[in-house]
């Protein structure tokens, strides 16, 4: 995608327990401009999201601790209009339904690309 558009007064939350994958994620957003916060595992998610307010949240469903699911369930608990984008390499119709059911905006299958990234953050943001 070559538009990058300029995000910088926006806050993303990166929420990913692999910490390769989590760091291409956020040399992705980098080009954005947008600040980033991270998170490795669900009670992380939790407090990042009530210390920075995202706009929106890349929310890996397998973490350590609290999974994905229970940590958005908990987010939009404070911040009901916060958008929050599943990613995950598990790709069942069951595990796509219950991230939506969470209150997820949307999903994203591993592995990802700028491209995946860059069109899920332009369609909510």
């Amino acid at each position: 995608m070559e538009n990058i558009k300029d995000l910088s007064n926006k806050t993303i939350l990166v929420v990913e327990d692999d910490k390769f994958t989590s760091l291409i994620i956020q040399n992705f957003l980098a080009k954005t401009k947008a600040k980033i916060v991270t998170a490795y595992n669900g009670e992380q998610a939790v407090e990042q999201a009530r210390a920075h307010n995202p706009d929106l949240i890349f929310m890996d469903l397998k973490l350590p601790g609290i999974s994905g699911h229970e940590a958005t369930r908990r987010i939009k608990e404070f911040l009901p209009n916060t958008i929050i984008i599943a990613q995950t390499a598990f790709v069942t119709d069951a595990d796509r339904a219950e991230a939506l059911d969470s209150g997820c905006s949307d999903f994203l299958t591993k592995p990802l690309s700028s491209d995946k990234i860059y069109r899920t953050l332009y369609k909510f943001l």
